[in-house]
């Protein structure tokens, strides 16, 4: 995330821990989604120090995993490496998840026609978007990928038009032990009569990219 001018927020810091917000907005707010973009500690710590927020998620829209490899390690994904434990307590948590892991969204790549267009919106926001995103995919295509992988935007896509995504029903678990799949989402793919396990997981597999950046960019033209 680097390349373009960002103004300084206006918005005030939010007082007291992460933690606690959540809890409080989570007792608070009938129906809450959640959209974990990152690692999910502070999520597995809301759950461990209030165990009623399981009933108080709706929803979780999670971008991370992986139901073939990983990016930080052959079989993990970033996200879910730096604290496989809190992932694992957040999988096992029987909240409702979709998880948008890098199998799905490295379908959906930002190329410069792309970003042309959204520059040519041309107000504030396309600005700064068309920026960083010049900026990602210069890196992208360094290591020699096609485009710029739009991670996170596709877990809030899922929530946004869940048409655009096709999800399998999945048993997922973390790996949180083995020497060399660290931070692995085990994600149980074979045919349901070999399954062993219920399906804790709604797992993304395939995604509508020309619907995707359509989305994205009505989205931008509001700004």
């Amino acid at each position: 995330m680097d390349g373009a001018e960002i103004p300084e927020p206006t918005t005030k810091l939010q007082e007291g821990h992460a933690v606690d917000f959540i809890i409080d907005t989570a007792m608070s707010t009938p129906d809450l989604v959640l959209l974990p973009m990152g690692p999910l500690t502070n999520i597995a710590l809301a759950l461990r120090k209030e165990p009623r927020l399981r009933d108080r998620v709706k929803l979780m829209s999670i971008m991370g995993g992986s139901s073939t490899n990983g990016n930080i390690t052959p079989t993990a994904e970033f996200n879910i490496y730096v604290d496989a434990e809190a992932a694992d307590v957040v999988f096992q948590s029987q909240i409702p998840i979709l998880m948008s892991g890098l199998n799905l969204t490295r379908q959906v790549l930002a190329k410069q026609e792309h970003i042309d267009e959204i520059r040519a919106i041309n107000n504030p926001t396309t600005q700064v978007v068309a920026d960083l995103l010049t900026f990602y995919l210069a890196t992208s295509t360094r290591h020699s990928h096609d485009g710029a992988a739009m991670h996170d935007p596709c877990a809030v896509a899922a929530i946004i038009d869940p048409t655009l995504i096709e999800f399998e029903p999945m048993h997922v678990v973390v790996e949180t032990a083995g020497t060399h799949t660290y931070g692995m989402t085990v994600c149980d793919d074979r045919p349901g009569s070999v399954k062993s396990k219920e399906a804790n997981v709604e797992v993304a597999v395939k995604i509508d990219s020309d619907r995707f950046f359509k989305l994205l960019i009505d989205a931008l033209r509001m700004y």
